[in-house]
């Protein structure tokens, strides 16, 4: 896949991601209604941002897998007229 050109997420992962996402929330509502008087808004940050961070990283590692995959999949191997060994055609990175 050449750099810039969007990778759109699969629907399963798009499923998951909603799944999570939601139960994330309804965790979040329980901390709130068991936060002691006036300490609301700093235990839900406090979760946010454990949590969130949590969220957040493990949607990019599950992105960035999808693209490796989708990467692999377009690297097809073709035989060499000359040589007949296999090589991939996925375009090779120029070497500084």
């Amino acid at each position: 896949m050449p750099p810039g050109t969007p990778c759109r997420t699969s629907p399963e992962v798009r499923a998951l991601l909603h799944e999570r996402l939601d139960a994330l929330i309804d965790e979040s509502d329980i901390v709130s209604e068991n936060a002691a008087y006036g300490q609301t808004l700093n235990d839900l940050e406090e979760f946010y941002l454990d949590k969130g961070r949590k969220f957040l990283t493990e949607t990019f590692e599950q992105k960035i897998q999808e693209r490796i995959e989708q990467a692999e999949s377009d690297a097809e191997l073709k035989q060499c007229v000359h040589c007949k060994k296999k090589r991939t055609t996925a375009p090779r990175k120029k070497k500084p």
